[in-house]
């Protein structure tokens, strides 16, 4: 019986151990987590500081400092420029009075009613369409203006400079009886 007790006791204690290493667990990892929040803290408030810097002495600088705070103008004209590049991947534009995004095709802002300018695609990014003689974008399958397939080996790119005479026969014919067939 005294073998029973002895275990007993053993087991408290191994029990109580390992409840009195369990809070030392807990405490520690508390404790860690607090030092954690704090240096989150600290690192906010660097960043914080260092913004508020660059946008106060953004025009006086000097050395080191006029140096990160040219890097970071540059980075942030980058960041515009890729959401641009982003905006026109999409079909999307920006509405000059809202912010919001509009489709590139909408004549008007979905969220404000603003009109929307048309743009054109840069000359060097289009084709005439043989069928019609409109401009296309040189990437299209299909003219855009009468539906018909784009012969892209044919397809010659068309500045908006281009003289007449030096426009493929083919798309001036097109371009000259489209008018009357409408009329």
């Amino acid at each position: 019986m005294a073998f029973f007790d002895n275990l007993g006791k053993k087991m408290s204690q191994a029990g109580q151990a390992a409840a009195a290493k369990m809070k030392e667990v807990a405490e520690v990892a508390k404790l860690t987590s607090a030092v954690t929040d704090e240096e989150k803290k600290i690192q906010d408030n660097y960043l914080e500081l260092g913004k508020l810097y660059a946008q106060v002495y953004a025009d006086t600088a000097e050395g080191e400092f006029a140096a990160k705070i040219a890097a970071i103008k540059e980075a942030e004209e980058k960041i515009a420029e890729y959401r641009e590049q982003i905006r026109r991947a999409k079909g999307i534009k920006t509405c000059e009075k809202c912010g919001a995004e509009v489709p590139c095709e909408a004549a008007f802002c979905s969220s404000c009613g603003a009109p929307m300018p048309k743009e054109e695609a840069p000359a060097e990014e289009t084709v005439l369409c043989p069928a019609c003689g409109a401009s296309v974008g040189k990437d299209l399958r299909f003219c855009t203006a009468c539906g018909k397939p784009m012969e892209v080996v044919e397809a010659e790119v068309i500045s908006q400079e281009t003289p007449v005479e030096e426009i493929p026969a083919e798309a001036a014919t097109a371009v000259e009886e489209e008018p009357q067939a409408q009329a």
